[in-house]
């Protein structure tokens, strides 16, 4: 897999985050996923419990993985940034990503990737515009290509 694929999803993910959060519309968890011919898909659920919502999106993604039909993953949730990350604001998107190229016996070969933001009103016509503070990359063990 070509890592410009994957930047290209995660692009996507935080322009379609960015877009939600400064619409009227709520920001639920979703999936993209890259299938082994280098598409870019999305994965979703009707559910709205987002705690539920997030772990039917993580078990689809398993399920995916398991039939080899994906290649690499971004799961995307509206967080609280833990204090422990000392972020400049507590909001923030995060992104789950994972790829099937890089998964190693008991490594910590999957990423967590929280990207903060600030919503704000503008003064002229009183529309929200967001502003993305750099992400804050942490590593953790697959779930997803196990």
């Amino acid at each position: 897999m070509d890592n410009e694929h994957l930047f290209v999803m995660l692009d996507e993910c935080i322009e379609y985050a960015s877009k939600m959060l400064t619409s009227e519309t709520p920001l639920d968890s979703f999936a993209m996923v890259l299938d082994n011919e280098n598409n870019i898909g999305s994965v979703n659920s009707d559910e709205t419990d987002g705690e539920i919502r997030y772990e039917y999106l993580l078990q689809t993604l398993r399920d995916e993985a398991k039939n080899n039909k994906i290649s690499a993953v971004a799961l995307l949730a509206n967080v609280t940034i833990p204090d422990n990350f000392n972020a400049p604001v507590e909001s923030g998107i995060r992104i789950h990503i994972e790829e099937k190229a890089f998964t190693k016996e008991n490594k910590l070969n999957a990423r967590l990737l929280y990207v903060p933001y600030q919503l704000f009103k503008t003064k002229e016509d009183n529309t929200v515009q967001i502003k993305l503070h750099d992400p804050i990359p942490v590593a953790l063990a697959c779930e997803i290509f196990v």
